[in-house]
């Protein structure tokens, strides 16, 4: 069995229950030796499944006179179950499209921004505020687009609570499954912020903004509804994000800030690609950071107990050295937050 054949079927279970379309379509073409070489187009380091569902996803919805667009919620509003008809229409939208796809399957990458899990920075990035001295200078690794980055232009909305930006054009909803995590009214103040990415995309470019739109699953109306509005908003103020290696490069964005401001550094799911030399070797330079001037991180993990959710840790220099608590877990979306201390 081959890696991609194993990648696809792999998805047809993840994608049950939450994307029956995606589900179906992952079962046959993982059974079709055609697309499965089509999709070998990917590179080695990538989700074959993903990039080539999110390729035809990107071209379908510039194409809504294709027959295989009956199926797709993001595209019509009453779309068809998958049936019999769903697989071979994919499969000839794949072959009629070859061309365009396989540039997409070799260049593009799966970034999404999941910008809900700006529910869970937003009590986050408010405790370190409340342990800071003035507004903080935001510092975001691996952020995609970037637009967690702007978590305080969004309102929220937690089950009733509602808090953030109250003149956003979107509302966050999330729901607070245990603890009392700190829900300021209006948001910390952040004096500037700034991005970490290899590979960044760029909101103002169209097909940037078409590429991440189409990395949304078709029956996820609320993601997608939520990151329309969050690429409105960036559209008129861009997040500030920087070509560049979370290691190597982080110390030269660190040093443009004031050595008295205080700095947050977050990443919520960055950290599991890299290889465990580079995490260790960023946590000893932050660290060292931290001995000279007032630096918090908030770095994520998946849950160790092999759970699905995810964990974020705060970590700090404190009187007694460097301290680290775990703040919260939360569902990878950011659905639900669990508040820990």
């Amino acid at each position: 069995m081959s890696t991609v054949q194993t990648q696809f079927r792999d998805l047809t279970e993840w994608a049950e229950g939450t994307s029956p379309l995606y589900a179906s379509l992952c079962r046959d073409a993982a059974e079709d030796p055609a697309v499965l070489d089509l999709a070998s187009a990917v590179p080695e380091d990538r989700q074959a499944p993903h990039l080539l569902l999110a390729a035809v996803h990107y071209l379908l919805d510039q194409q809504h006179d294709h027959r295989l667009a009956q199926y797709y919620q993001s595209i019509v509003a009453d779309p068809r179950e998958p049936d019999d008809e769903c697989f071979p229409a994919f499969r000839e939208f794949c072959f009629d499209h070859a061309d365009d796809i396989r540039p997409l399957l070799r260049t593009r990458r799966t970034q999404t921004n999941a910008v809900r899990r700006s529910a869970v920075l937003y009590p986050a990035i408010a405790q370190v505020a409340r342990a800071t001295d003035g507004p903080l200078a935001l510092v975001e690794l691996g952020p995609s687009a970037g637009l967690n980055m702007l978590f305080d232009r969004y309102r929220y909305d937690y089950d009733g609570l509602v808090v953030g930006n109250s003149d956003s054009p979107i509302t966050i909803e999330s729901s607070v499954r245990r603890g009392d995590p700190p829900l300021p009214e209006t948001p910390p103040a952040i004096r500037s912020r700034v991005g970490l990415d290899r590979h960044p995309l760029d909101v103002t470019d169209e097909a940037d903004r078409d590429w991440l739109r189409a990395l949304v699953w078709p029956e996820h109306e609320e993601r997608r509804a939520v990151l329309d509005g969050a690429l409105t908003v960036a559209r008129d103020d861009p997040p500030a994000v920087i070509e560049g290696d979370m290691l190597d490069d982080l110390p030269v964005a660190l040093d443009e800030i004031p050595s008295d401001v205080p700095v947050c550094v977050v990443n919520t799911l960055v950290l599991y690609q890299v290889p465990a030399e580079l995490n260790e070797a960023l946590t000893t330079g932050l660290e060292a950071h931290m001995a000279e001037r007032p630096l918090h991180w908030l770095t994520g993990r998946r849950d160790l107990s092999g759970g699905e959710s995810v964990e974020l840790d705060w970590k700090r220099r404190t009187d007694d050295g460097i301290e680290t608590t775990h703040l919260v877990d939360y569902e990878p979306h950011g659905a639900w937050l669990s508040w820990r201390p």
